[in-house]
């Protein structure tokens, strides 16, 4: 796809991860102990501190800490990239700041690193790293010092209300992608960066 870049107030382009980078497979059906038990630990996911995780995991889960060491690496596995978007990435990188900013933790962290890998993004801000989450206002600061920019000279998409509210707040561009839209979503997203 080519697009043409235009000269705009846009400096830097944050996403998040789930729900604008990547997706569930189509069909996802948990088959090994492993997967199931990786399906338990996203429940959990938005935890701030590991070792508060860990223990709910433990305590709420049922699960050993042998059983969440293997079903961490199978958490990533369900999803997929979403290929167009990603395919834009080098071409938006000759003229933009790049992040992802994702409500996490850390233990699976390099997971997802390993499967779909980070490099071309400028800063990959993890939640449970920051101890700060969406829609915080300070992890979206922590981000734009990281990229050395400011807020209203970035464009922000997230596919949830209230972590786009937050964005607004602060003056950020942005696009809320709904669920099942992401092909509307990216065609905004491209006449954002044209206009």
């Amino acid at each position: 796809m080519k697009i043409k870049i235009a000269n705009n107030s846009i400096k830097a382009i944050i996403f998040d991860m789930v729900g604008v980078l990547l997706f569930k497979k189509i069909n996802y059906i948990p088959r090994s102990q492993r997967e199931i038990n990786a399906e338990k630990i996203e429940k959990f996911y938005n935890h701030l501190d590991d070792k508060k995780l860990l223990s709910d995991l433990k305590e709420k889960a049922g699960l050993t800490t042998k059983e969440i060491s293997e079903a961490l690496p199978y958490i990533p596995r369900k999803y997929e990239k979403f290929k167009e978007l990603w395919d834009l990435l080098p071409i938006l990188k000759k003229n933009y700041k790049l992040a992802v900013i994702n409500n996490g933790n850390n233990l699976a962290e390099k997971y997802w690193k390993k499967k779909f890998g980070f490099n071309i993004f400028d800063a990959f801000v993890n939640s449970a790293k920051e101890k700060v989450k969406k829609p915080n206002p300070k992890i979206y600061l922590i981000t734009c010092k990281k990229l050395n920019v400011k807020p209203k000279n970035c464009l922000f998409m997230d596919d949830t209300e209230e972590n786009i509210i937050a964005a607004k707040r602060l003056k950020m561009k942005t696009i809320l992608w709904k669920k099942g839209k992401k092909k509307e979503h990216l065609r905004k997203f491209i006449s954002i960066i044209q206009s």
